[in-house]
């Protein structure tokens, strides 16, 4: 019996042993498809999340992904860190979620990123996946229901003091199902927003590019580091490296195209063994040249010498930012006129333009390339942040979103695409199934007749083609295991056969919540 007890106990600790030892990487989204990207790295014993973005809707065969927003799986729950690589929804839109379900370790990114996630969700970005008790006031509903306009919603304590005759949730609850119970429409309040977004902050711990960081940092252990690597996708974007019991593991996060005029090019990332890489646009060579630019630059001035309004519906996190400081430089060139006016009509795009803006103030250095600093804006010199009254004289006018179904360009639908005097320059990635996709492919919106005409613009992609991803690897050994992630079925196929084809001979699609052993993967090296 004691011998029994005794290898007993040494078969445990072997098991400690050889558990604590296992290095595993598991992706809940961006695997397969491009958003919801959500990674979760064990090693040492210790479970560090890398993004917690939403699923979005693509129109590229990924589906409705409602219920998996609403779903947090209790290992993300229990982790003991996330790693943020940037402020983009798809990569941070889960995380009030996350905290709401009672995660309770630290948030690593820039300090970039920081400020544009909380942004975000002060902007009411990604608070609507939490399910809650919510009140409101009874004669906003009335009106909303009257109207079909929306009434405001409520969920803290500040808010609740204020409303005289309020309705209320009998449970906790999704806002759709008070929607549907209601027969109203409800919009999140701003003021609930900030004091969810205040608590969100203390959960954060910036670092620096190139910071080496171990993990817990407490932790006298070297057996766990991580830094991050600029990946200028957007401000404060990086890729992290991970050193695991000397082994590197790279998570590329999402990369720049090393084409745009705010962040400018990527930093090219030491050689690591195993690498989770984006590859959204990683099939096409040679998707994006400097000849773009002239392109947009052309089609503008012809639009605008023909008296046309000029309707460019972008993203709210850098699109427009990138779109506005193209314009200026084109002021500065004396290709586009200061008389023209330009307006910018989103309010949760006007308040990324602010920070961009209260940044170049700042001078800090970190979010931009050198000359945008020199410039000391990215405004043209007669833009102004607000709303438009009036659609009845030439303008440049930007909304969000860039799929014109939601947001300010929802509304701004019925209103420009039946003119003739509309030129629409489509900036960013759009829904085959989105009003801005069925206008591109030449199909008509339900219900309107079409006379804008509209053209797409790659130049301001905030993702690299195989070209350009083939530079990020530069210092890649061929042997090096590639997972191809954040691209749907079609793209990451083509893309395999690229890598392959440029001499990679490790090259894998994983699949969502498929537990990649990574002790496995270098026994193979």
């Amino acid at each position: 019996m004691k011998k029994a007890a005794a290898f007993a106990v040494l078969f445990a600790i072997f098991c400690v042993s050889f558990s604590s030892a296992e290095t595993t990487v598991t992706p809940y989204g961006g695997a397969g498809i491009v958003s919801g990207s959500c990674f979760l790295l064990e090693a040492d014993g210790k479970k560090i999340i890398i993004d917690c973005g939403i699923f979005m809707e693509t129109g590229a065969g990924e589906g409705n992904h409602d219920s998996q927003n609403f779903y947090m799986p209790e290992e993300l729950i229990n982790a003991d860190a996330l790693i943020l690589t940037h402020a983009h929804l798809d990569h941070s839109g889960r995380i009030p979620l996350l905290i709401n379900k009672g995660f309770k370790g630290n948030i690593y990114s820039t300090q970039a990123t920081k400020e544009l996630a909380l942004l975000l969700f002060r902007e009411r970005n990604g608070l609507d996946l939490i399910e809650r008790k919510w009140f409101w006031s009874q004669s906003q509903r009335n009106k909303s229901v009257d109207s079909g306009k929306s009434a405001v919603i409520h969920w803290t304590d500040n808010c609740r003091r204020n409303i005289k005759s309020a309705g209320e949730s009998a449970k906790i609850m999704p806002l759709s199902e008070i929607e549907k119970k209601e027969g109203a429409s409800f919009r999140l309040c701003k003021e609930c927003s900030a004091k969810e977004a205040e608590g969100i902050e203390k959960f954060f711990i910036t670092k620096e590019y190139g910071e080496e960081t171990p993990f817990p940092e407490t932790s006298s252990s070297d057996t766990v580091k991580f830094k991050f690597i600029n990946a200028a996708h957007i401000p404060g974007s990086a890729s992290v490296l991970f050193e695991i019991n000397d082994r590197k593991i790279l998570f590329s996060g999402d990369l720049g195209s090393g084409y745009s005029k705010l962040t400018g090019m990527f930093d090219v990332p030491e050689k690591a063994d195993i690498i989770f890489t984006e590859s959204t646009y990683a099939e096409k060579k040679e998707k994006f040249s400097k000849k773009g630019f002239k392109v947009f630059h052309k089609d503008l001035s012809d639009a605008l010498s023909k008296g046309k309004i000029v309707w460019i519906p972008a993203l709210s996190l850098n699109r427009t930012q990138k779109v506005l400081y193209e314009l200026k430089l084109m002021q500065d060139s004396k290709e586009l006129s200061k008389e023209i006016p330009i307006y910018s009509v989103s309010p949760s795009a006007n308040a990324v333009t602010i920070a961009y803006q209260k940044e170049l103030d700042k001078k800090s250095g970190n979010w931009f390339v050198e000359d945008v600093y020199k410039n000391g804006t990215i405004m043209p010199e007669n833009a102004k942040l607000q709303p438009v009254r009036r659609y009845d004289t030439q303008m440049i006018l930007f909304s969000s979103s860039g799929d014109m179904d939601k947001g300010m360009s929802a509304g701004l639908v019925s209103k420009l695409v039946p003119e003739d005097g509309v030129f629409i320059m489509s900036v960013n990635y759009v829904s085959p199934s989105s009003n801005a996709g069925k206008l591109l492919s030449g199909k008509n919106i339900d219900g309107l007749k079409t006379h804008a005409k509209i053209k797409k613009y790659e130049i301001f992609s905030d993702h690299p083609d195989f070209d350009m991803l083939k530079k990020w690897f530069a210092n890649q050994d061929k042997t090096a295991k590639i997972f191809l992630t954040h691209s749907d079925e079609k793209s990451s196929s083509a893309a395999l056969k690229s890598f392959k084809r440029s001499g990679y001979k490790n090259v894998f699609r994983p699949q969502a919540e498929e537990k990649i052993d990574c002790e496995i993967l270098n026994g193979a090296l």
